[in-house]
């Protein structure tokens, strides 16, 4: 379908676009494990912040109680997670499993070499510049006074 200027100049679409080939072929980077990039995410995210809980996790992966709740079952479930005693009776602290440290460390192997894929185009000094452009989006901020 034609994609007119409109289209071409608008930086959220064309990110979308991007990030809609990325996560396909992570996806079937990641067919092999049965996981998604967002549950492999999650499992980086509980080895990173040991101790954390499911609503810090939602928080984290901008997902409600609910969904991060159904997300750590897969995870624990499939013996890569578990539940532990929290800070109080009403959480619970989530910690990576020896098995999920070890098939954590074979997705991101196989998910870098699908970034490289995907970036295989793009210099070494072009990389660079876009995780700088990437990690520079959004609405700036103001600096917080010294007086406060």
């Amino acid at each position: 379908m034609k994609q007119g200027a409109d289209l071409q100049t608008l930086v959220g679409y064309r990110v979308q676009q991007a990030n809609l080939l990325m996560e396909t072929d992570a996806r079937a980077a990641l067919a092999a494990y049965d996981l998604s990039p967002a549950k492999m995410t999650a499992l980086i995210l509980i080895r990173d912040n040991p101790g954390c809980d499911q609503t810090a996790l939602g928080r984290a992966l901008s997902i409600n109680r609910s969904s991060a709740m159904k997300l750590v079952n897969i995870l624990a479930d499939k013996g890569l997670v578990e539940r532990r005693p929290g800070r109080d009776l009403r959480t619970n602290a989530l910690a990576l499993l020896p098995e999920g440290a070890r098939q954590l460390e074979t997705m991101l192997a196989a998910v870098r070499q699908s970034d490289a894929r995907m970036t295989q185009r793009l210099s070494a000094d072009e990389l660079v510049t876009l995780h700088d452009l990437l990690a520079r989006l959004g609405p700036a901020t103001d600096a917080p006074d010294d007086d406060d």
